[in-house]
């Protein structure tokens, strides 16, 4: 009888004991933080444009300057107009006196040939002329152009035609348009170039001659294409992989797409198979998900 009080106390202590073991594991387990979810941005995709482009740099010139010459020889007594001047076809610009020693004072005219600014005057009041020597020069201000030297490799991307965007640091919020007006036939031996020459539309009177133009010549457009940031593509083993954002019952998870891609311009990338329009992508965390995780969506 004794022997088997022993028993059943021994077995009610070692239940006891078992019941508090299990106990204070589920209160641990209760207490232990939960892993948290990650918190990512999201990007809906839309349609849009893609333009890539080359970039070179180019001088303003007109397209149509001439120089002013003297029909006699001799002394330069006045000059009637100053550089950046606009002038009228047969306006004079200067006089010549070309009188000879002892002999009466004979002046002759210089008149301009025809319309247009004039952008230097190389000679000054004073000055021994001849009927070689330039007293002006003069240009047609509203039609200029820019040439570039394009490198051998672009060649390809080239033709006449081509639309181009200019800009200059004398005023970095305009853009103005351009267009390939003539390609030379031959690169040049020494630099391995080849010169391209651009006709510079509507400048609303901002550009002058002689300024240094930013040139961008727009080689290849896609219209209406998907596209994503380059940061939201996951490379691994060689291919690429975009997380989409699935939502259902209140709960957001990712979803890993294998991808393919297209032109690449200025940080961002098309996509040509995988994604749809309207789909979300994960477009900041996505080095910190795999697929199928829950995430938080960032505000």
């Amino acid at each position: 009888m004794k022997k088997l009080t022993m028993t059943l106390i021994v077995t009610c202590g070692a239940f006891l004991l078992a019941m508090t073991s299990c106990s204070n594991k589920k209160a641990s387990a209760e207490a232990m933080p939960q892993k948290s979810e990650t918190t990512v941005a999201v990007q809906t995709l839309e349609e849009s444009d893609l333009e890539d482009y080359i970039e070179f740099g180019g001088s303003v010139q007109a397209v149509d300057s001439f120089s002013v010459f003297p029909t006699v020889a001799g002394k330069i007594s006045k000059i009637l107009v100053e550089a950046g001047e606009r002038v009228r076809k047969n306006q004079i610009i200067a006089q010549v006196d070309a009188s000879k020693p002892g002999a009466d004072f004979t002046v002759s005219s210089v008149r301009a040939a025809a319309e247009g600014t004039v952008i230097s005057i190389p000679v000054s009041v004073g000055s021994y002329v001849t009927t070689s020597s330039a007293l002006a020069e003069i240009a047609s201000t509203e039609n200029l152009e820019i040439i570039i030297n394009v490198s051998e490799r672009f060649l390809p991307s080239i033709q006449k035609n081509q639309s181009a965007e200019i800009s200059f640091k004398s005023y970095p919020d305009e853009v103005f348009s351009a267009e390939i007006t003539k390609i030379a036939p031959v690169l040049d031996p020494v630099t391995r170039t080849m010169q391209v020459n651009l006709k510079v539309g509507d400048t609303k009177g901002l550009v002058k001659s002689g300024m240094f133009a930013h040139v961008k010549l727009l080689t290849q457009k896609k219209e209406g294409v998907l596209s994503v940031p380059d940061r939201a593509i996951v490379q691994n083993n060689g291919k690429s992989f975009v997380f989409a954002l699935e939502e259902a019952g209140g709960k957001a998870t990712v979803r890993r797409i294998a991808v393919e891609k297209g032109l690449s311009v200025d940080g961002v990338t098309e996509i040509t198979s995988g994604l749809f329009a309207g789909q979300k992508i994960v477009v900041k965390g996505q080095n910190m998900i795999s697929d199928g995780q829950s995430v938080l969506v960032a505000e």
